[in-house]
C-alpha cells in the first residue's frame, strides 16, 4: 500500500510539475479546453498505479557471489508422524491457549500515520467547504438559471457556482449590470456543464490521498486556474473582438477573493486574471486534438517508465540458496562417473548407478528465472522440470536450440508441450543464471573441479526442458499415511483461493527461537477439524534471519502429536487432514524459529476436495481448495 502512495505520487508529480511550469506555452499551444484534459489526467496518474517491467525490456546482468556460503540445505520432504519426545512444546511460562498479538512493522506505522493524514486533510476540506455552502445559500433564490436556483449572498463578492448534487449559483449582493450578470450565468452554467464541481472534489480526493507530498496543493491550485481557462474558451466561442472584450470586462468588475477548493469562482487572482485576458482576446486559438493526444501518450509513457526505474528492485547476488541452481557433484565419484550419472549415460560396472544430481519434482522460479530458495522468497512465475540429457539423444527426440553464455555454445532442449517454451524469456533467464553462477561455482566443503564438471556436461549434454507449468495449475504433492492421514505441501501463489471454514491464525507475529527443541508458542486458539475438512498453514511471510521456522501439530483431544516439520520454508502452503477417526477432534498448532523474528502466518480450515491416490501412497493431484 505504502509502495504504491509513492509509485503514484511520483509518477502524478513529475506530470503536474511540468503541466505548471509549461502552463503559459501549452495553453496557447492547445487552448483552454485540451490543457484542463491534461491536467485532469495527472490527477488519474496520482490514482491509478501505471508501471512496467523495465526489468524485462532492458538486459539484466547476471550478478554472482564470488563464493557460496557453506550452508546445509533442509530436504523439503512429507515424513511420518514424529514420537511425542520431538514435538517442540510450548515454551515455558506460555500457556496452551496464549495468542501473539499482531506486532506492528515500519509499514505498518508509516500506513497508519498516512490513514490519520487523510482523514484530517479531506475533513477539513469538506468541513469548510459545507460551512461555506450552508452560509451563501441560506437565502431564498430570486430567480432560475436553467435548472438551477440562483442566490444572492452578501459572503461572496463574485459569483461561484457551489454544490454538487443540488448545484446552485451564488451572486454577490452589489449592483451588477443586466449584460455582466448574463455573462456571469453563462459562464457558471458552463462551469456546470462540464462537471467541475465534481473534477475538483477528484482534485481534493487525490491532495487527501497525497497529503505528505507538497506538489499535491500546487497541483489543486493548478486544476482550478485550468477549468477557468477551459471554461472561457467555451463561453467565447464564436464571440468577437467587442464581444470578448464585454466578457473580459466582467470578470474584471468583480474583485479577486478567495473561495473553498470545491467551489467554482469567476474570479481569482491577478496574474491568473492576466492569463486569462490575454488567451480570450487571442485570436486564432483553436483546440489541436492530434497534438494534445501525442502529448497525453506522452504524458503516460514518461510517467510510466519514470516510476519503473525509480522503484525497480535491485536484484541480490544470486548464492547458493539464494537463487542459484548448482549440478549436483559427488565428490566421491570420478569426474568422469559424475558425467555420466547426470546425463544418464550407463556403462558396465558393478551395481547399477543411481542419478541423485537433482531432487525429483518441480523447481519454481520467479520471473528473474532465480529459483525459489531460502533467500530468494519471490513470487514463482513457472513451475520447471528440468535435467541434463546426453546431447545426441536429446537433439535426435527433442526440439533444441542454441545459446552463447560466457563464451560457450549450449544446447537447450524442450519436450513435449514444453517446445512452446522454445523462445521464453524467463526460461532462458532461468538457464543463463545457472550456466553464469556454475561456471564461476566452486564448492568450499569440497575439493573439486565444478568448473570442469560443468564444462563437460555442456560439451557432451544438454541443457533439457521436459515441463514448464504456469502458478494457476500449480499442483500440491499429497503424502497418503497408512492411518489414513493426508498431508501434502504446495508453494503459495496469488491463484491460491480459500473458502474458510474456521478462521484460526492471521496475522504477523513474533515467533520465539527453537534453542533446544523445547521452546515454541501456539499460534491461535485450539480448534476443532470436522469430517471432510483440512487444515491448511500458510507460511506467508519469513525473514532472512529466519527464513524457515518449525511447526507441529497437536491432537489434543489425544494428546498426541500427529504432524511435524522442520525447516519449513517461508512462501508454502501445508495442508493436513486427519482420519475418519480423528473427526472433529480438537487439536493446534505451534511454532518456532531458528532464530526469533516476525513472520506472517495464515492458518484455517476448508472443505477438503477429492484426490485420486496412486498404488504406492502418493498423489500430485490438486486437492479441491474452492
Amino acid at each position: 500500500m505504502i509502495k504504491m502512495l509513492f509509485m503514484t505520487s511520483l509518477t502524478g508529480s513529475v506530470i503536474s510539475l511540468l503541466l505548471i511550469l509549461l502552463k503559459t506555452r501549452l495553453v496557447q499551444k492547445l487552448g483552454g479546453t485540451w490543457y484542463y484534459h491534461l491536467c485532469l489526467l495527472s490527477l488519474v496518474l496520482f490514482v491509478v498505479p501505471i508501471q512496467v517491467n523495465v526489468g524485462g525490456l532492458l538486459p539484466q546482468p547476471v550478478i554472482i557471489e564470488e563464493r557460496a556460503p557453506v550452508q546445509q540445505q533442509a530436504d523439503l520432504t512429507i515424513h511420518t508422524a514424529p514420537t511425542p519426545g520431538e514435538i517442540v512444546p510450548a515454551a515455558a511460562g506460555q500457556t496452551a491457549g496464549q495468542r501473539h498479538l499482531p506486532v506492528p512493522d515500519v509499514g505498518q506505522w508509516m500506513l497508519g500515520i498516512w490513514a490519520a493524514g487523510f482523514v484530517l486533510m479531506l475533513g477539513r476540506y469538506l468541513w469548510g467547504y459545507f460551512r461555506f455552502k450552508t452560509k451563501v445559500t441560506q437565502n431564498s433564490p430570486i430567480g432560475k438559471a436553467e435548472n438551477l436556483d440562483v442566490v444572492v449572498s452578501s459572503y461572496v463578492h463574485s459569483p461561484i457556482l457551489i454544490g454538487f448534487f443540488k448545484p446552485a449559483i451564488v451572486i454577490p449582493q452589489a449592483e451588477i449590470s443586466p449584460y455582466d450578470y448574463r455573462l456571469a450565468l453563462k459562464h457558471e452554467l458552463t462551469h456546470h456543464k462540464q462537471k467541475d464541481a465534481w473534477c475538483k472534489l477528484l482534485a481534493v480526493l487525490v491532495n487527501s490521498l497525497h497529503w505528505f507530498n507538497p506538489l499535491t496543493y500546487f497541483m489543486v491550485r493548478n486544476i482550478s486556474e485550468a477549468c477557468e481557462y477551459a471554461c472561457d474558451e467555451k463561453v467565447t466561442q464564436g464571440m468577437g473582438w467587442e464581444e470578448k472584450k464585454g466578457y473580459s470586462d466582467m470578470i474584471l468588475n468583480f474583485a479577486c477573493h478567495p473561495s473553498p477548493a470545491l467551489s467554482s469562482s469567476l474570479a481569482r487572482n491577478k496574474k491568473q486574471l492576466f492569463r486569462r485576458f490575454e488567451l480570450i482576446m487571442k485570436t486564432g486559438t483553436k483546440s489541436k486534438k492530434l497534438l494534445g493526444v501525442l502529448l497525453a501518450a506522452v504524458m503516460m509513457a514518461g510517467s510510466v517508465t519514470a516510476t519503473s526505474l525509480v522503484f525497480a528492485e535491485e536484484l541480490k547476488p544470486l548464492s547458493r540458496f539464494g537463487g542459484a541452481f548448482v549440478t549436483h557433484y559427488d565428490p566421491s565419484k570420478s569426474l568422469e562417473v559424475n558425467v555420466l550419472n547426470t546425463l544418464d549415460i550407463h556403462y558396465d560396472a558393478p551395481l547399477p548407478l543411481l542419478r541423485v544430481y537433482t531432487m525429483p519434482g518441480t523447481t519454481y522460479i520467479d520471473v528473474n528465472g532465480r529459483k525459489i530458495d531460502t533467500y530468494n522468497r519471490t513470487e514463482p512465475y513457472y513451475g520447471v522440470e528440468k535435467e541434463w540429457k546426453e546431447k545426441n539423444f536429446a537433439v535426435e527426440t527433442m526440439t533444441t536450440k542454441t545459446l552463447s553464455i560466457e563464451g560457450k555454445d549450449v544446447t537447450v532442449a524442450f519436450a513435449g508441450q514444453a517446445a512452446a517454451y522454445r523462445d521464453d524469456k524467463v526460461i532462458e533467464k532461468m538457464i543463463r543464471n545457472q550456466i553464469t553462477f556454475e561456471l564461476s561455482y566452486r564448492d568450499d566443503i569440497f575439493d573439486y573441479d565444478h568448473q570442469a564438471f560443468i564444462n563437460q556436461l555442456i560439451s557432451r549434454g544438454a541443457y533439457a526442458i521436459n515441463e514448464v507449468v504456469t502458478p494457476e495449475n500449480f499442483n500440491p504433492f499429497i503424502f497418503h499415511r497408512q492411518n489414513g492421514d493426508f498431508l501434502g505441501e504446495k508453494i503459495l501463489t496469488k491463484f491460491d483461493k480459500k473458502e474458510k471454514i474456521s478462521d484460526i491464525f492471521n496475522q504477523k507475529t513474533i515467533i520465539p527461537q527453537n534453542i533446544d527443541g523445547n521452546q515454541g508458542a501456539q499460534l491461535g486458539d485450539s480448534f476443532v477439524i470436522g469430517s471432510g475438512e483440512t487444515l491448511a498453514i500458510d507460511i506467508k511471510e519469513t525473514t532472512d534471519k529466519m527464513p524457515k521456522v518449525n511447526w507441529a501439530i497437536i491432537n489434543v483431544t489425544t494428546g498426541e502429536p500427529v504432524d511435524w516439520m522442520p525447516s519449513a520454508p517461508g512462501g508454502h502452503r501445508f495442508i493436513y487432514t486427519p482420519r475418519e477417526a480423528y473427526a472433529n477432534h480438537t487439536f493446534k498448532v505451534i511454532m518456532s524459529g531458528e532464530k526469533s523474528d516476525t513472520a506472517t502466518i495464515e492458518i484455517f480450515t476448508y472443505r477438503t476436495g477429492a484426490g485420486e491416490v496412486a498404488s504406492d501412497g502418493q498423489t500430485t493431484t490438486k486437492l479441491d481448495e474452492n
